[in-house]
């Protein structure tokens, strides 16, 4: 009995001087809206606002060499080179026009997270005669992903909108000027572009319009 007390002791003073086993660093990235809103895995712009694309080294290294993959829907694949700064992290800044991932890697070590930037287009609409119900549209995403028919619509009661007219955009500036019948008095009416893969679903600002 008393020898396996001694082994027992033995084995648990082993285990107190044993080195601990060293666990890799880990590389952690992260994105937000320049100016406003929390860091997180994603953020929502409008077409080429800017983003901030932020990680670390849990190491806190200073100067290593940091990868960052950024991927565009449907688009080419950009690799930018950058360093950690005395703290182990590293910034970068971005104008996404289209839904956009980002990866980053160190070595052999690759991000734990993937965030991604998802993009609405900017889209305008301006009146160009109230009296004969004129109007111009314009919109800035990239034509060969965003849908190119838009609908004019006209405020109801509380916050519910009714489609007035389907409007074709011109396939090489998103533009198209319009006519579109409208009930008499003040209206509100606003241009409502639906998603597709590669932008999220968005409206413009409204505008009034008296007849």
């Amino acid at each position: 009995m008393r020898k396996l007390v001694l082994a027992g002791v033995a084995a648990l003073s082993l285990a107190a001087v044993a080195p601990a086993v060293a666990q890799a660093p880990t590389l952690n990235l992260a994105i937000s809206r320049v100016g406003s809103g929390p860091q997180g895995t994603t953020t929502t712009v409008r077409y080429a606002e800017l983003v901030r694309i932020s990680g670390e080294l849990s190491s806190g290294q200073a100067g290593q060499p940091v990868d960052l993959t950024v991927t565009p829907y449907r688009g080419e694949t950009r690799i930018v080179s950058l360093r950690t700064d005395s703290t182990g992290s590293f910034r970068w800044s971005h104008r996404p026009t289209i839904r956009t991932g980002y990866t980053a890697r160190w070595g052999s070590q690759a991000s734990a997270q993937e965030p991604y930037a998802h993009v609405r287009p900017k889209v305008g609409l301006r009146v160009i005669n109230a009296r004969s119900g004129r109007f111009r549209v314009t919109m800035m995403a990239q034509p060969e992903h965003v849908s190119r028919i838009v609908l004019f619509q006209r405020r109801l009661r509380g916050d519910r909108w009714a489609t007035v007219k389907r409007i074709q955009l011109r396939n090489r500036n998103l533009s198209a000027r319009f006519t579109a019948r409208l009930p008499r008095g003040t209206q509100r009416v606003r241009i409502l572009v639906p998603a597709t893969p590669g932008y999220l679903r968005t409206t413009s600002r409204f505008v009034r319009v008296t007849r």
